[in-house]
């Protein structure tokens, strides 16, 4: 049942991922600060650290004509989910430069997917008990929200250890895992931000710690692992990533990133930027202070630490308690 979901993506998110999620990486200088420019029409130039407007506002008669045809396409073939809003196919659309063809391929083979790992479940039928453990070995965690009402996904990728973790999970279960925190951040904590900010919010800023990170991070299997789960969030769950920032990137980075670059997509590229240790002035234009964890430069320090907190505008609702193992450690 799952062969098609481990070779889809692995482990979580070293992307999305880094949150996932999601994977975007950058360019690295040789030495201290450095930054990936966007490219061509980037959501940058919007000034709203890739806080587009949630795809909304200004398209041109071309992609209202595009987001119609698909929309008819998908109807008339009976694929199109019930649940799926004009925004969801705007995200294949953006994702396929809205060639609609191509657009209504990728919808598909999405569909397909999540009928054969059994996605639209996932949140209620696995169970995941070693989660604590598992975030020990390998930190990852939302935490509030940024100036844009995003949910804010941190990972600590210096600090994985991929072999203490396959002791206590496999990948299989890994991939279960990502699976089931992606559709959680889209059935309710998506909305929970929503609700908060007055407006839809459907994508995600990352940070992405590098500190600790050394070649020996970079491991066959992890290098797998990463370009499993790129592919996986870009094919399956395109488009909501908002803006992925990296910090503390070492100088080792470059080849770290010419080896990952290729497995990303160019828009996927354009919402990345590179920081080596001089980063909090960009986390702080992004992220209030409270909102941002100390260790980060911000000033919040939740009560057994940010990364256990699981703090956020989602606490207001309450989880469903089949899938609750996942809102707190």
């Amino acid at each position: 049942m799952y062969s098609k979901l481990r070779d889809a993506h692995l482990v979580g998110k070293f992307t999305s991922a880094l949150s996932r999620p999601v994977l975007d990486l950058g360019h690295c200088g040789s030495r201290g600060e450095s930054s990936v420019k966007p490219e061509e029409d980037s959501e940058e130039e919007n000034g709203m650290g890739g806080a587009s407007a949630a795809y909304v506002e200004d398209r041109t008669p071309a992609q209202e004509e595009a987001l119609r045809k698909l929309k008819v396409m998908l109807k008339e073939s009976g694929l199109m989910r019930s649940k799926d809003t004009e925004l969801d196919l705007l995200r294949f659309l953006r994702a396929r430069s809205f060639d609609v063809g191509k657009a209504r391929s990728m919808y598909e083979t999405m569909v397909e997917w999540r009928q054969e790992i059994g996605a639209d479940t996932m949140k209620e039928t696995f169970h995941f008990p070693e989660r604590k453990r598992v975030k020990e070995l390998y930190p990852h965690f939302h935490h509030k929200t940024d100036k844009f009402g995003r949910p804010v996904y941190i990972e600590k990728l210096g600090q994985l250890q991929l072999e203490e973790l396959l002791k206590v999970t496999t990948l299989d279960r890994m991939l279960q895992y990502h699976v089931k925190e992606w559709e959680i951040l889209i059935d309710w904590k998506f909305p929970a931000c929503s609700r908060k900010a007055g407006r839809t919010i459907n994508q995600s800023l990352t940070i992405l710690d590098l500190k600790g990170v050394t070649m020996k991070h970079m491991s066959k299997q992890v290098r797998h692992f990463i370009q499993k789960v790129s592919k996986m969030d870009q094919d399956y769950y395109p488009e909501y990533l908002g803006k992925m920032v990296i910090v503390n990137s070492p100088t080792t980075f470059k080849a770290i990133w010419s080896v990952i670059k290729p497995w990303l997509d160019k828009r996927t590229q354009k919402k990345i930027e590179v920081h080596g240790s001089n980063y909090a002035h960009k986390l702080l234009e992004l992220v209030d202070a409270e909102n941002l964890p100390e260790f980060l430069g911000g000033s919040c320090k939740c009560h057994g630490g940010c990364e256990n907190s699981d703090a956020g505008p989602w606490n207001d609702i309450p989880a469903n308690t089949t899938f609750n193992e996942t809102a707190k450690p």
